[in-house]
């Protein structure tokens, strides 16, 4: 790992002083292969905290859970990784993993359905989340809306931390993934108890649809679609807290 690599991953585990997180935000702002980099390790180390064994224990798909690795132990020494803190590590580590794992379940590995779509799709993945997935994340407003202008630019919606901010839910992390081939962006908060609430945006180009309810699993969802995207809050929260919070959006976006 290069030095700017390693000050790229302090600025997205918030270990920067003020000073040298303000002129890196500067440079990535200018600077588009820079911009990308962040990018690439930013996603290659987006914040899934959990145990191992958790997220194997926790994950709906066998073919997911088939494709990891049996027996993988963390051990210190020279890499790409060296120098960064053991929590950073593991979490980097486990996404690695997990990352692969769930972008090749979205795109062909995920059983078929009377209800597939892209919302089947994040149930199923929601079922990864525990209460410690994102419990290492110290968010920083100016991060913050840097990876939520990245996320706009994919799914083209006008996302900042005034347009997503939500009544008694903390904003942790935004990234962006793929479903069907098209840009599907990832919005995650915690409520005040840890558990994870997710809003999530795709340019599917689907048909205006009203806001509607449902419950899927133990998830509550809200969804509805407005000018070619569609829109997702899903949470193991009462349907009724889920529908107040997609109806506040909806008057967002």
């Amino acid at each position: 790992m290069t030095d700017e690599d390693q000050e790229l991953v302090a600025l997205i585990d918030n270990e920067l002083d003020e000073e040298r997180k303000t002129r890196l935000l500067a440079r990535l702002a200018e600077d588009p292969a820079l911009r990308a980099r962040y990018e690439a390790l930013r996603d290659a180390g987006a914040p899934i905290g959990a145990a191992f064994d958790t997220l194997l224990a926790q994950a709906p798909v066998a073919r997911l859970t088939a494709a990891l690795p049996p027996e993988t132990a963390i051990r210190p020494g020279p890499g790409r990784f060296t120098g960064m803190a053991f929590p950073q590590l593991a979490a980097a580590f486990v996404l690695g993993l997990l990352a692969a794992g769930v972008a090749g379940w979205l795109a062909f590995g995920r059983p078929v359905s009377d209800d597939d779509d892209w919302r089947a799709a994040v149930v199923d993945y929601m079922k990864l989340y525990t209460n410690d997935t994102f419990a290492f994340i110290s968010p920083d407003r100016q991060a913050g809306a840097f990876e939520l202008s990245a996320v706009a630019k994919k799914v083209g919606a006008d996302l900042t931390p005034e347009r997503v901010t939500l009544p008694g839910l903390d904003f942790k992390v935004a990234f962006n993934l793929a479903y069907d081939g098209k840009p599907l962006g990832e919005i995650a908060y915690v409520d005040s108890t840890g558990a994870p609430v997710l809003f999530c945006v795709t340019a599917n180009g689907e048909a205006d649809e009203p806001l509607r309810s449902e419950k899927r699993d133990q998830f509550s969802l809200a969804s509805w679609s407005r000018n070619g995207r569609s829109y997702l809050v899903i949470g193991r929260l009462p349907e009724e807290r889920v529908t107040e919070l997609g109806q506040t959006l909806v008057t967002r976006f």
